[in-house]
């Protein structure tokens, strides 16, 4: 039996995620490819996981973006807070040269991808077992 799309695209997402990250927290090898600031800038390893994470990561934002819909109220005003507060934070962590902080950015945009499916694969759980309701389906 395969795994449904939207699991198998989620798993990608994790591995990609994490593949990316480690590729980026290695120790630079190599000169920058450009700079960001004083103290960062991408090595080719660097930058390749940067590519690996936000190709990773695309699937997963047009899925919560196609369905934003779906989450309104509450849960939709935190999700966008943590999402624009993880985006802000982590370019002012790169910017001003904080060394691993930038992880704690990170994990913010990751929790709100996380709680953002939830709520989709919660709500297309519930669309799907009313028959009045029209059924949310996660599909790419």
């Amino acid at each position: 039996m395969t795994p449904p799309p939207v699991l198998s695209r989620i798993l990608v997402w994790l591995v990609g995620s994490a593949a990316g990250g480690l590729l980026i927290a290695l120790p630079d090898s190599g000169p920058r490819l450009f700079s960001f600031s004083r103290a960062h800038g991408p090595s080719l390893v660097d930058f390749l996981g940067m590519v690996i994470a936000v190709v990773a990561w695309l699937p997963v934002v047009w899925l919560i973006w196609r369905h934003r819909a779906a989450l309104r109220g509450l849960i939709g005003w935190l999700l966008g807070g943590l999402a624009l507060a993880g985006g802000a934070l982590l370019a002012v962590t790169i910017r001003a040269d904080l060394g691993l902080w930038w992880l704690a950015p990170v994990t913010l945009l990751v929790v709100a991808q996380l709680l953002a499916l939830g709520s989709l694969a919660r709500r297309a759980g519930q669309a799907s077992s009313s028959r009045d309701a029209k059924a949310i389906t996660l599909s790419w």
